[in-house]
């Protein structure tokens, strides 16, 4: 656990930003975008908790708890347990072929809003972690 890790996880959720971003447009690809979401918000809550040397594991449930005892801890101001498990149960729709209403009925353009203001959320947390470890 460190901070070379979170910075490392940070940046993949930036680039899984980026990709749904990209996604949110026409011609939209809705799958896509739920997906690269998901990723992007686990990978954000695994760059908060290596920040801050807190244990996680790779298991996507285990996961939401992670970011639910983060936002319980004031660490981050979302509780997104609830986001992670629904854009997970969307993602596992979309793998198994079975693009349903709540896909075509989500929001891109909202989601990808919503991810941008975590990312920049975790971005500060991280580098405020940074200045204090080069003043320390």
């Amino acid at each position: 656990m460190s901070l070379e890790k979170a910075r490392t996880h940070l940046e993949l959720a930036v680039k899984q930003l980026e990709k749904a971003q990209c996604d949110s447009w026409e011609p939209e690809d809705a799958s896509s975008c739920v997906t690269n979401t998901f990723y992007a918000y686990e990978n954000l809550i695994v760059a908060v908790a290596e920040a801050h040397n807190m244990r996680w594991s790779k298991n996507h449930y285990k996961k939401a708890d992670l970011a639910e005892a983060l936002a319980n801890k004031k660490i981050v101001k979302t509780n997104l347990k609830e986001e992670i498990l629904r854009l997970n149960d969307l993602r596992k729709d979309v793998s198994y072929g079975e693009e349903g209403e709540d896909l075509s009925a989500e929001d891109l353009e909202k989601l990808v809003v919503e991810l941008e203001e975590f990312v920049e959320e975790v971005e500060a947390i991280v580098v405020d972690l940074e200045e204090a470890n080069e003043e320390n």
